[in-house]
């Protein structure tokens, strides 16, 4: 089985490279309902994860849209170097292994063996290509776009001006293709090429804040140390014997290391995004509730580093959430419609300043069981192509004439202080608990960054102080709640 991944060079598409039931009896092959392909944190594909139903949840009666506003990952990409440099020699010794494991006894079902025995490492994907958009993520945007444009039509339609849009991307191949390939979907083949967009200032505040905190990459750091949930997780019995059952199952009588089971896992994950719906060989190296174990390890990772597990986390997008205020607080002008292309961690920093989708009680090593319905599920949040729209609607409503609807992968969005999906823009306002107060006074990403100095983060009060006292905003600023 032998696969080619197109690459977008920045808008030019180059050749380059290119789960479950719980028993030894699984075959990833035949099974029709391969629900893991939503489990695999962020390098979960988009098409898997996004909500695939009708644009019902977009209309609102006797409202109009007038106002968008996107925050985006994106797209699916290839490794990045550290993995395109190791992964051939360790994948390969890994199937050779594995096949042998077989000729002694039965291991793993001969459809999934097929797959293994006739897989090779494309040799056009090399570091020159690294994190590079594929042709998958390519039209992740693009299609999103097309969607988009398709639900708010009034909004969105007639030919591309300047004034009426407003794009921003950060300084990788990825999110630039991302760009264009959204601005394609809006404006049709070619178009990126006479869309204008903004590039990554000197200090990004807007897009990459965590950046800029010392506190982020202290506690960044500690997560993944000794004594971290994560860490304990993985000392625990569940998931050692994890690492049993699937050497076991793989014909091994010794355990795989981690670094194994994880180079096994992670070329799973990209290479089904890859070519999905085609099936990756090294995804069927795991049943289902392997792949949910191996997933929560990652979703300890990113609770802690950047979801409501972190203390500051809805602090450090207070700028993020300034420039969605300013932007949706604005009856008329222009732009009216605003796209960023971003990464993960400020989607997820975005989500907590929201007050999204916040479990009861947090992720821990000790309640996994507990933990299977969680609301924070990485493969949820931010999968290659994330998306958080927000969009206001202007309505024939006295009491109410302004509505805000928010919508995380095109699924609309509730909270606690908005369990409708459709919140009143007073209602957004009033949620001092969830919206940091500091963001609510209509500052523009411009000048907070021209303001900034970026390192005022060490203490919970620094984000709060640089958002209150320099741009006057509200007295009654009170840090998020996480």
């Amino acid at each position: 089985m032998s696969h080619v991944i197109v690459v977008v060079l920045i808008g030019v598409r180059i050749l380059s490279v290119t789960a479950t039931s719980a028993d030894e009896a699984y075959c990833y092959s035949l099974d029709e309902n391969r629900t893991q392909w939503g489990h695999f944190a962020t390098r979960t594909a988009y098409e898997v994860v996004r909500d695939s139903s009708s644009s019902r949840n977009y209309f609102e009666a006797d409202c109009i849209p007038t106002k968008y506003w996107l925050l985006v990952r994106h797209g699916t990409r290839l490794h990045g170097t550290k993995y395109i440099n190791f992964l051939p020699r360790s994948l390969n010794k890994l199937r050779d292994a594995i096949l042998a494991n077989n000729d002694s006894r039965k291991v793993i079902c001969s459809d999934d063996l097929a797959l293994l025995r006739h897989w090779r490492w494309d040799s056009n994907m090399t570091t020159d290509y690294e994190g590079f958009l594929t042709e998958s993520g390519w039209n992740e945007l693009k299609n999103l776009a097309t969607r988009e444009k398709t639900r708010f039509g009034a909004l969105f339609h007639g030919p591309y001006r300047k004034d009426r849009f407003h794009f921003r991307y950060t300084n990788t191949q990825r999110t630039v293709a991302s760009f264009r390939a959204f601005a394609e979907g809006l404006f049709g083949d070619g178009a990126y090429a006479r869309v204008y967009a903004e590039g990554e200032p000197t200090r990004d505040t807007l897009l990459k804040p965590h950046f800029f905190c010392p506190d982020y990459d202290e506690n960044k750091s500690k997560i993944r140390g000794p004594g971290s949930e994560q860490d304990k997780f993985m000392q625990s019995a569940l998931f050692q014997q994890t690492i049993a059952d699937i050497s076991t199952r793989l014909g091994f009588p010794y355990n795989l290391t981690l670094d194994q089971i994880e180079d096994m896992w992670d070329h799973c994950r990209f290479e089904q995004a890859w070519y999905l719906p085609q099936l990756s060989p090294w995804c069927s190296v795991f049943t289902k509730e392997q792949i949910n174990v191996l997933e929560y390890k990652e979703d300890l990772r990113y609770y802690y580093q950047s979801g409501h597990g972190y203390a500051r986390a809805g602090d450090l997008a207070c700028f993020t959430m300034a420039d969605m205020m300013r932007h949706l607080g604005q009856a008329g002008g222009e732009p009216s419609i605003i796209a960023y292309f971003c990464h993960e961690s400020i989607i997820q920093l975005f989500l907590v300043a929201l007050g999204a989708k916040k479990d009861p009680n947090p992720l821990r090593s000790d309640n996994y069981e507990a933990m299977r319905n969680r609301q924070f599920r990485s493969s949820e949040w931010t999968p290659f192509a994330a998306n958080v729209a927000a969009v206001r609607y202007q309505c024939n409503d006295v009491v109410s004439p302004v509505k805000i609807k928010f919508f995380l992968n095109e699924k609309v969005l509730m909270f606690d202080w908005c369990e409708r999906g459709s919140c009143d823009w007073d209602e957004v306002q009033r949620s001092p608990g969830r919206l940091p107060e500091s963001c609510l006074g209509g500052v523009t990403d411009r000048q907070l960054e021209s303001q900034s100095k970026g390192r005022q983060c060490e203490s919970r009060g620094g984000w709060k102080l640089r958002c209150k006292k320099r741009f006057g905003l509200s007295h009654r600023f009170k840090p998020s709640e996480t």
